[in-house]
């Protein structure tokens, strides 16, 4: 009788541990976001009390479609807990979230319809202003046909003007609030649509769960941390120029224009800009033998319920409560301590190289809904002496165009992007940089300004291609006449780089000879670019400087020529 009941007691101590294996399932919340070109890191914080024994932590209902090879977990707390394996479960959903899609279908027709009440009432609008502008041609007629019989008074002068003005200027003003109107709309549409794309297609039809297994030996409060890729996501740089020119400062401040689909809006999560190339890998890609083929036809795959399982590896912690972070499908690694977090001190973030790329971390937390609308958010600022100058060519355009050179500060990288350039607190127009390296030299254009006048005018053309007795020259020769004009109407003075491009031949045959030039410019190949004059002129307030040149081209009288004026 004793020994059935030894077997049963053997039995149960050999059944695996596994079996008695507690499930949690904690709340988590994306916590913190490192943002890259194409792509994002996402990591979600989870706090759980857990006991002594085998434990599997689940993290359910995430809903962005995420790469399970990138998942990484670590945390940290009361508790003495080892690590075992984590995983990636996705289920599909048996329906969509039927409810928001209705809710979204109303609003985009509600404001499809009032898009087309606004439509209608400019139309109206239309109407009421051909009427208006037949009553003031009617007006323009018969006032000086009354004229010559009598003269009518001011009151009806007045009158008829005073109507005249305030119902054109109305109509003016309400067909101008319509079209905003409108064009407010449209922009709300656009975010509707995308979100019930969102909703309706096949990645709103996936849910996915993180589990971790671990084992505790000691019980207490774990901090749990899971972070994977997502697509969906990126940014770039963007930046505010103003310019200052009686202080002679730039105030240059970046911002990242961030955008994110991923399907999980990001709340008041740290965030991190990053310019490292996930996807580009660390070495070149190997050349293979380019084969070509008869054309066949892809296998058809059979998808059925998927789980991305990572291969069980174990991390201990030196001290109860502290273990880092572990990839998911790799092998156990070593401890590494918890990386001390740097705190901002103004309120811009600087930029950190990390190797071959450049992080930011921005020293706010933010919320980027995932609706793909541009989110601006503000990076760094730097104040920069400027010694501003003018550029110009009148022969393409006759303007004078401002810059600023300026020194980009040690610490800071600049990503190439658009600048809105403000001068003196108007807004001026746009313009671009290049890649900036810290401390690198580089000039800032500031658009054009119109206090300073450039021009270029041709004041003579002749042609000579007869000899004596009007007996035709085997060759021809054309001699143009140029002025060259700047003047500055601020009241400061300015320097000025003028350029003009000089006929460069192509061809022994053609001669090219410049000759009568009032001054002489400082460069003549500016920047190894044959034929490019520059003048650096230095331009009082109030002044004017003229610049002549002949230049003289030479060639056979049965040659065509292409490029001359």
């Amino acid at each position: 009788m004793k020994k059935p009941l030894l077997v049963l007691i053997l039995s149960i101590l050999w059944v695996p541990a596994s079996v008695f294996a507690e499930n949690v399932t904690a709340d988590s919340r994306i916590s913190q976001v490192t943002v890259y070109s194409n792509d994002a890191f996402v990591t979600r914080a989870a706090t759980v009390e857990v006991n002594p024994g085998d434990t599997r932590v689940v993290l359910p209902n995430l809903v962005a479609a995420f790469d399970p090879d990138s998942l990484r977990v670590r945390g940290r707390g009361t508790a003495a807990v080892k690590i075992l394996g984590a995983q990636v479960e996705r289920a599909f959903l048996k329906e969509t979230p039927v409810a928001r899609v209705k809710e979204l279908e109303a609003q985009i027709e509600g404001i499809e319809d009032q898009n087309k009440k606004l439509e209608n009432e400019k139309n109206v609008l239309k109407e009421e202003k051909s009427y208006l502008d037949s009553i003031r041609l009617f007006a323009g007629q018969k006032l000086p046909e009354d004229l010559v019989t009598r003269m009518p008074t001011a009151q009806d002068l007045e009158s008829t003007l005073v109507f005249l003005g305030t119902r054109l200027k109305e109509n003016f003003s309400r067909g101008l609030a319509i079209d905003l109107e409108i064009r407010e709309n449209v922009k709300k549409l656009e975010v509707l649509r995308r979100e019930l794309a969102e909703l309706s297609g096949y990645g709103q039809k996936v849910k996915y769960s993180v589990v971790v297994d671990i084992e505790v030996a000691k019980a207490g409060r774990l901090d749990l941390e899971a972070a994977y890729k997502v697509g969906g996501a990126s940014w770039e740089s963007v930046y505010d120029a103003r310019a200052q020119l009686d202080k002679a400062r730039t105030e240059l401040v970046t911002y990242a224009i961030v955008r994110q689909t991923t399907g999980e809006p990001w709340d008041d999560v740290d965030m991190t800009l990053s310019t490292a190339q996930v996807n580009a890998g660390g070495s070149m890609p190997e050349v293979n033998s380019w084969f070509i083929h008869p054309y066949q036809p892809p296998v058809p795959v059979n998808r059925g319920k998927m789980m991305y399982a990572a291969k069980a590896g174990s991390l201990e912690a030196k001290s109860p409560g502290d273990f880092d972070m572990m990839r998911a499908s790799a092998a156990p690694p070593q401890l590494a301590m918890e990386p001390e977090m740097m705190i901002a001190e103004t309120a811009y973030t600087q930029a950190e190289s990390k190797g071959i790329s450049v992080v930011y971390k921005l020293p706010r937390r933010v919320t980027i809904k995932p609706d793909g609308a541009d989110h601006k958010v503000p990076v760094t600022a730097q104040d920069l002496v400027s010694n501003f100058e003018y550029s110009a060519y009148p022969k393409m355009v006759p303007v004078a165009y401002l810059k600023s050179r300026v020194t980009n500060a040690k610490d800071i990288q600049l990503l190439g992007g658009k600048v809105n350039v403000f001068f003196e607190g108007d807004f001026v127009g746009n313009s671009r940089i290049p890649n900036i390296a810290p401390g690198e030299e580089f000039d800032l254009y500031l658009g054009a300004d119109d206090n300073v006048k450039v021009k270029r005018e041709l004041l003579e053309k002749k042609s000579d291609n007869v000899l004596i007795g009007n007996i035709p020259s085997s060759t021809k020769k054309i001699a143009y006449k140029y002025k060259l004009t700047a003047e500055n109407y601020k009241a400061q003075a300015g320097k000025l780089s003028l350029f003009e491009a000089i006929p460069v031949s192509q061809d022994e045959r053609i001669k090219v000879k410049v000759t009568q030039i009032s001054q002489e410019p400082q460069d003549k190949d500016w920047k190894d670019r044959k034929g490019v004059w520059r003048w650096e002129l230095q331009l009082e307030p109030k002044a004017k400087k003229e610049i002549f040149y002949t230049v003289t081209v030479e060639f056979p009288r049965d040659m065509t020529v292409e490029g001359l004026e």
